[in-house]
């Protein structure tokens, strides 16, 4: 498989989980704004319920996909960076692309890392008693 082809389908691959990225923002907002100084216990467990819906299946899915295709990708960005130079005006623009797709899926994986821990901490708070 040529260079290029890989780098049109990491691309897409970035593509795809971005826009299911797009899709979960909704339920993840709603979810960490909900209010953790509730009283009642039903109202907590309803909060709590949600805020862990959103983890499973929201959070932790598209944690696991944006790690997953950053460490598939990893070895050959790194191989790339070993063997370029820098050179500002003559570069090879499909191995820089191909790395700079790889750098936003460590961004978006470290994204999903932080919404996952704030929806636990979230969780954690709604668990305590008034």
């Amino acid at each position: 498989m040529p260079f290029s082809d890989i780098v049109a389908v990491s691309g897409l691959l970035l593509t795809l989980t971005t826009f299911m990225f797009n899709l979960a923002w909704p339920a993840l907002n709603a979810a960490l704004a909900e209010d953790e100084f509730q009283k009642g216990s039903q109202g907590r467990k309803r909060s709590r319920d949600k805020v862990m819906a959103a983890f499973y299946w929201r959070a932790l899915p598209l944690t696991c996909a944006f790690v997953a295709l950053f460490y598939v990708n990893l070895p050959a960005a790194v191989g790339i960076m070993r063997s370029s130079t820098l050179d500002l005006w003559d570069f090879d623009v499909d191995r820089t692309l191909y790395v700079m797709v790889v750098v936003a899926l460590l961004v978006f994986a470290l994204v999903n890392v932080g919404f996952a821990l704030r929806l636990l901490r979230k969780w954690q708070k709604l668990r305590r008693p008034l």
